[in-house]
């Protein structure tokens, strides 16, 4: 306000603005519809998997799926004293066990958050099982408990499908565990068969990096007083992996230290392939819940302690860029029109191979609930399994579009849902100021000219003078071209010598 007069910016009469178009602006907010499904599997119970399932309760965006191992095989060949009983001894002493039951040398796991057909054989042995997950974590659990075959296929799960993988500080994992020389550890961001020191018995704190302060899912603060305020009240943890260096292009967001004020690796993030992995060597994180004694109401659904918020965001991180089978995205054209977009579906097979042959139709619905246009998007000529439309949309407003996406046999593969905003006269008034780049290339393309301000009284004085350019569209036969009718001659005679030459009839 200015002399107790206070502007109006969206009244023409009032406003002292040029051009009110660009004072609001129609944003889209997409926060997805597709629940992510975790595998979380454990080598025993423990606190970790509580809270874990504590944090996301309530999140209809993320399913946590458990695999948790409560007994060990025991040796395939093992004294049998019991009368050669058949099951895992932890079923001693119960009547009327299961035929289901585990044998005497197979593990007894429980599944937890799945139907009674997911996870019955164990972990997944096929991309085709292990592939509906979009990250695994594994926690206390030995590197024996995967075979050969499910190493390999972690590691496909993560670079070629764009999984996420987390591994747990637990007592059997990292270097305990066996992982050194294995395709899993291979994935890790830290080195498992070098390690540089001899961790101590020691009181560790955890503290940020320069880099950790940089992840918004790293921080649970808005601002960095507070931030350091909450680092300085977490407890202290009293178990930490041992690991080695820190892989080339890793990151380590959170370190810990020990009583002396040697720093050592607590977090630490990389890409790895189209996928991501994560360590996290603190063991016994639980204590920062136990110590969080407030955080947790009994009348709100949501956890709000601090561990439960950075679980989440750890797990929205997780699975953030983990592609879907379809996924669709919307893109601004630049150059073609102020309300053009380019609508892109990337349709992927069970095993998230690209898939060229599908059909993809495209059912756009306009913001005033006109009648939705329909549309068979085309592949893309530069990327395979890609389909694309370029779309403009002159009417301000949301736009929704659904794509149907089907096989070469017409069976349906899934469907996925965008929509973008257009806004055509903001993005047009976006700058007031004249462009006179563009202006002069304009009239430089049409044969115009670009005039000043003071130079519009002479080019109105000039206009009858100038040559007017007239365009005719005409159209004349090829028939009647002369070259034309001699060319067809000489085809004729020449096919007929051609042919008496040859004695052909």
């Amino acid at each position: 306000s200015s002399g107790g007069e206070t502007q109006q910016f969206d009244d023409p009469a009032t406003s002292r603005e040029v051009a009110l178009e660009n004072n609001t602006q129609l944003i889209t907010l997409d926060r997805g519809t597709r629940t992510h499904r975790i595998l979380y599997v454990s080598g025993r119970p423990n606190w970790e998997f509580k809270f874990l399932r504590r944090a996301i309760h309530g999140d209809d965006h993320v399913n946590l799926v458990g695999l948790i191992r409560v007994a060990r095989r025991e040796p395939k060949f093992d004294f049998r004293g019991r009368g050669s009983e058949r099951v895992n001894p932890i079923f001693r002493g119960f009547e009327g066990i299961d035929e289901d039951a585990e044998e005497y040398d197979q593990p007894v796991l429980v599944r937890l958050n799945t139907d009674e057909f997911e996870l019955r054989d164990g972990f997944p042995k096929s991309e085709e099982d292990l592939f509906g997950f979009d990250a695994v974590i594994v926690d206390d659990l030995e590197s024996r408990f995967f075979t050969a075959d499910q190493h390999e296929l972690l590691d496909r799960f993560v670079s070629k499908r764009g999984g996420g993988f987390l591994m747990l500080g637990g007592r059997e994992s990292f270097r305990r565990g066996g992982y050194a020389r294995s395709p899993i550890g291979r994935m890790l961001p830290v080195y498992l068969d070098r390690v540089l020191a001899v961790v101590p018995e020691s009181r560790f704190r955890l503290s940020l990096t320069r880099d950790g302060w940089l992840q918004p899912w790293v921080r649970l603060r808005d601002n960095e007083r507070d931030e350091r305020t909450r680092l300085a009240e977490m407890p202290t943890f009293h178990t930490l992996n041992r690991v080695g260096a820190i892989k080339p292009g890793a990151i380590a967001v959170a370190t810990v230290k020990d009583n002396a004020g040697n720093a050592w690796p607590a977090l630490v993030v990389q890409r790895y392939g189209r996928g991501r992995t994560a360590a996290l060597t603190v063991g016994d994180l639980w204590r920062w819940r136990i110590r969080d004694s407030e955080g947790h109401k009994r009348d709100t659904q949501l956890d709000e302690s601090d561990l439960s918020k950075a679980w989440r965001q750890t797990l929205r991180w997780l699975v953030a860029d983990v592609p879907h089978c379809i996924d669709a995205s919307v893109t601004p054209v630049p150059g073609v029109a102020a309300a053009a977009v380019r609508l892109s579906i990337d349709v992927k097979d069970e095993r998230y191979r690209p898939l060229d042959n599908a059909r993809v139709r495209l059912t756009i619905r306009p913001p005033d609930g006109a009648e939705p246009a329909q549309i068979d998007m085309e592949p893309s000529e530069d990327d395979s399994g890609r389909y694309e439309v370029v779309y403009v949309s002159r009417e301000a407003g949301p736009w929704r579009a659904t794509a149907q996406v089907t096989d070469p046999n017409g069976v349906a593969l899934g469907s996925a849902t965008m929509g973008w905003a257009s806004d055509p006269a903001r993005r047009e008034f976006a700058s007031v100021t004249p462009d006179l780049k563009l202006l002069k290339q304009l009239a430089t393309e049409t044969g115009g000219e670009l005039l000043q301000a003071d130079e519009i009284a002479r080019f109105v004085r000039g206009l009858p003078a100038r040559k007017a350019p007239v365009t005719e569209q005409w159209t004349w036969p090829l028939w009647h071209q002369s070259w034309v009718l001699l060319l067809a001659i000489v085809c004729l005679v020449g096919e007929w010598g051609l042919r008496r030459t040859r004695g052909l009839a």
